[in-house]
């Protein structure tokens, strides 16, 4: 990744974790506002509506975002937020604000900052059952755990191979949309790399996945692996599972 990418994908990192501070930063160094995801299309306005954080909209508008850009579905900001103040600040029309839907699951990296390639952002975010009290009936609490909607999104556990950091971070996948490519374009959003480093993508303990059909065989909560050219050296492999997801 050269060093504009990288600047770019800090920015909209920023944007999606509500972090002004490295924002900011980010907009000293020079760095494009409304700077596309080369895949997706996602600016950091996009990330900043879907996350709900109607502070870093107005900021971003403020610093020259462009509310009309579309991303690779040809959605605006406006239409990824459930959020009515966002909504507003986005001049979206009421209609699309009632179709929109939430994110039905808070990815790991947001329920427990830092990691190690986020920026260092203010406070912690409390475990989503942090407000269940002990002394409740074990049958109360679970009822009031946060209901995840599985027959939208596919969870996977995913993390890079042989790295220093050896936890897993949760990611979510559309189930409408289960393809290599895609799966392949969620895990280094999520792990911050890049699609051409990657040499194969691993289903634990020992299964490759090079095929749409693979990932569709994916069970919630499967752990998988990020091999990465890095870590291998090995171009010739690369080079096969880079034709497998373009």
């Amino acid at each position: 990744m050269d060093d504009r990418k990288e600047l770019e994908e800090k920015l909209r990192e920023a944007a999606s974790i509500g972090d002004q501070n490295t924002l900011e930063k980010m907009l000293k160094l020079g760095v494009n506002v409304n700077a596309k995801h080369r895949i997706n299309g996602w600016t950091a306005l996009h990330w900043a509506s879907k996350r709900g954080h109607p502070t870093i909209v107005r900021f971003l508008l403020e610093n020259g975002a462009d509310l009309t850009l579309t991303n690779g579905k040809g959605e605006t900001a406006a239409q990824l937020t459930d959020k009515e103040d966002i909504h507003s600040i986005l001049g979206g029309k009421p209609e699309v604000l009632a179709n929109a839907s939430p994110l039905p699951i808070t990815p790991n990296y947001i329920q427990n900052p830092p990691f190690p390639y986020l920026s260092t952002t203010n406070g912690t975010v409390p475990s989503p059952a942090s407000h269940v009290s002990n002394k409740q009936p074990i049958t109360d609490r679970v009822t009031n755990l946060p209901q995840f909607n599985h027959s939208e999104e596919l969870v996977l556990k995913v993390r890079v191979a042989n790295s220093s950091e050896t936890d897993f971070i949760e990611i979510e996948l559309d189930r409408n949309e289960r393809t290599l490519a895609n799966l392949v374009l969620t895990c280094c959003r999520e792990l911050n790399c890049e699609p051409q480093s990657i040499i194969k993508l691993r289903k634990l303990p020992n299964t490759i996945i090079r095929k749409d059909k693979d990932v569709w065989r994916l069970t919630d909560f499967q752990e998988l692996e990020l091999v990465l050219q890095k870590f291998t050296g090995n171009t010739r492999i690369q080079d096969a599972f880079q034709t497998l997801i373009y």
